[in-house]
């Protein structure tokens, strides 16, 4: 329940400040609203749900970690690149993995500012995906965390999924949040 808790604080915060109207006008912003709120009702379904929301799927990474990047949308102040090699197909729960790689996102553009970078790429290496997520911030332990909840939610997200969580710093400052999940073979269809 903290785990959820924590999570429903951000696509909130996101709501309010949607709402302020400092961020986007008109018809973008009441997007960006139903955007948060569908999220929201996905995340407490995926609690309160009959069961099915705890089943793992075959997901296309990229298009997991886009709709992250939208969830967060009004945090990521920093400016943020996406570079993918085509498709990665994995095997999770969706919900939980948005939620894993909401918390990464959030934890970079934190600690990279307002007008730092944020660098996410897909790979596969390997029998892996491997999703970085590099950011120019100060580095590991250098700026005060929010809470201990998240990186223990994603932690046991991947460890559900047969994956890891790797943090260091990065070689030119800054810190890389490193996801390796096993890679899905995908099924031709005629």
């Amino acid at each position: 329940m903290r785990a959820l808790c924590h999570d429903l604080i951000q696509p909130l915060t996101a709501i309010r400040l949607l709402a302020d109207g400092h961020l986007c006008t008109g018809e973008e912003r009441l997007a960006a609203i139903r955007h948060e709120v569908s999220w929201l009702t996905e995340l407490v379904g995926s609690v309160l749900g009959d069961g099915h929301a705890d089943e793992q799927e075959q997901l296309e990474l990229t298009e997991v970690t886009q709709y992250a990047l939208s969830c967060c949308g009004p945090f990521l102040t920093s400016n943020v690149t996406l570079d993918t090699c085509g498709p990665v197909p994995v095997q999770a729960t969706r919900v939980a993995l948005v939620r894993a790689l909401m918390c990464l996102l959030d934890n970079a553009a934190r600690a990279a500012g307002p007008r730092g970078k944020v660098a996410v790429t897909i790979r596969r290496r390997g029998s892996s995906a491997v999703l970085a997520i590099a950011d120019d911030g100060p580095g590991l332990g250098r700026i005060a965390p929010q809470h201990s909840i998240g990186l223990v939610t994603v932690g046991g997200v991947l460890q559900q999924c047969g994956g890891r969580l790797r943090l260091e710093n990065g070689p030119r400052g800054g810190a890389v949040a490193t996801v390796e999940l096993p890679l899905v073979e995908q099924v031709e269809r005629p």
